[in-house]
């Protein structure tokens, strides 16, 4: 775009933000607003620009309304697939954890038990997490081939569903068996943050600014955007893998107590972004 164009000339030229503005007669700050791509010069500006950075106004403008690829919905819905089936293998080996070593295994009709099992069997919906998983793998490689992409949408949201609900089924079928409530709750709460922080990781979460740290500094900087969010990513991850290990070997009443440990993450992410931002303002003046 336009003002990835002017960064890369400018900076070519050895040339801040500051003395180029100089040179055109404007403020640091609107040279800054068209390297963010917040607005644009008028055509006599752009005329200025070119002859300044000795550049053709072609050059300036190479790429601007090109036609962007479509979004890879596959792709991006198989992540969150991905992510869910990983959420329920942390949730039910939690589950196998607060359960008693027997439990009920098998429901009549009338839906009375008619039999008592080890808390092992649990583990049985491993297996079907991990079919959900080959599926959902097998049809994205086959819709990754015909480009369908409505048929794609649909698919990956019907399968999340499904996995979703077959989750809730087998945690409400054993609630009331299960002990220390408070810290199998903490537990499920940091595998599904652990497994969100893989999610806001910007390699995965591409230009989607619905997920990871939204603050001021990383909305106006792409740059700030990603070392923000790679940071949070693996606080966020860290903590929450250790919040699950302790409450899995720990239990306590007051373990939901772990999750205000979060703010920490939260309030780094929110000092390093504005930190980072600054920085890269001074560079560019």
């Amino acid at each position: 775009m336009f003002g990835d164009n002017l960064k890369k000339y400018r900076t070519e030229k050895e040339l801040s933000q500051s003395e180029l503005a100089e040179k055109l007669f404007v403020t640091r700050q609107c040279v800054s607003k068209w390297e963010k791509n917040i607005t644009e010069p008028d055509l006599k500006m752009l005329s200025r620009i070119s002859e300044v950075l000795e550049v053709p106004v072609e050059a300036l403008l190479k790429d601007v309304g090109v036609a962007k690829s479509p979004p890879d919905y596959n792709s991006r819905l198989l992540v969150m697939n991905v992510l869910i089936a990983v959420f329920s293998l942390f949730a039910y080996f939690a589950l196998w954890r607060f359960l008693p070593k027997t439990i009920p295994a098998h429901w009549n009709i009338a839906g009375e038990i008619d039999r008592y099992g080890s808390r092992a069997e649990v583990f049985i919906n491993f297996g079907t997490t991990a079919l959900f998983a080959a599926i959902t793998v097998g049809t994205y490689f086959v819709l990754k081939r015909t480009h369908e992409v409505k048929s794609a949408i649909a698919f990956h949201i019907l399968m999340a569903i499904f996995q979703t609900a077959y989750f809730i089924f087998v945690v409400v079928m054993y609630a009331e068996y299960i002990n220390g409530v408070p810290s199998f709750i903490t537990c499920i709460a940091a595998a599904a943050l652990l497994c969100f922080s893989a999610a806001t990781h910007p390699k995965i979460n591409k230009k989607n600014y619905f997920l990871g740290v939204r603050t001021t500094a990383t909305l106006s900087s792409a740059e700030v955007w990603d070392k923000t969010n790679t940071l949070g990513c693996y606080m966020l991850a860290g903590l929450s893998a250790v919040i699950y290990t302790v409450n899995m070997c720990v239990i306590f009443d007051l373990s939901n107590l772990c999750l205000l440990s979060y703010i920490i993450p939260a309030v780094i992410a929110k000092v390093y972004s504005d930190v980072i931002y600054k920085r890269t303002e001074k560079e560019n003046e």
